[in-house]
């Protein structure tokens, strides 16, 4: 039984995303009931440069899933890795998958602080895929109830389904051209208005 696309995100991710932006918007509103007229293309372009960042660092990073492999959606790259190729899945520092040539992080599915596994409960390490248990137990960041454990999980999960599929596919990484485009545009934009 096949599955269809699947994404897995950070929750926190996207609450910051959300907060942030709305301190923005709200920043600006302030600014542009307040100031004369000539700084309101500055704070615009402002605004809109930390508005995006937000997104680009918080909100659009995601792994996807599917019958071919995993997905892993950075900031500006993109990495597709077929299941066959893939050796280990790691949570030390984030969700983190090891194939024969490089490792790839995923930037959306960030490992815990280091107080996590004190707090943790016991349930949250049972029940997991096999190739989670280091010697007997998870790490922290294998946690169901953390970014990188509820990613992981899914991944192993699937993984253990579907490594042994014949593939002819190789892992590759593209640079996200237009969200690298629209970044030096902003960024060019408010430096510009800053030399006005």
């Amino acid at each position: 039984m096949g599955i269809n696309k699947e994404h897995v995100g950070s929750k926190s991710g996207r609450v910051l995303a959300l907060v942030l932006t709305a301190i923005v918007a709200l920043g600006l509103i302030n600014t542009l009931f307040s100031a004369d007229g000539r700084s309101h293309g500055s704070s615009l372009a402002f605004s809109a440069l930390l508005i995006y960042l937000a997104w680009l660092l918080f909100w659009q990073p995601h792994i996807t899933l599917s019958d071919r492999g995993v997905i892993i959606v950075n900031l500006l790259r993109t990495h597709q890795i077929p299941w066959g190729r893939i050796l280990r899945i790691d949570t030390r520092w984030a969700l983190e998958i090891v194939t024969e040539k490089a490792k790839y992080t995923a930037w959306s599915a960030p490992a815990p602080g280091r107080h996590t596994g004190l707090l943790a409960s016991k349930d949250q390490g049972e029940h997991l895929p096999k190739t989670t248990y280091l010697a007997g137990t998870v790490r922290p960041g294998d946690l169901v109830n953390t970014d990188s454990g509820a990613a992981a999980a899914r991944v192993r999960k699937l993984w253990e389904e579907k490594r042994n599929q014949a593939s002819n596919e190789q892992t590759s990484s593209t640079l996200s051209k237009g969200k690298f485009l629209v970044l030096l545009l902003l960024l060019g934009t408010n430096a510009v208005l800053i030399l006005l």
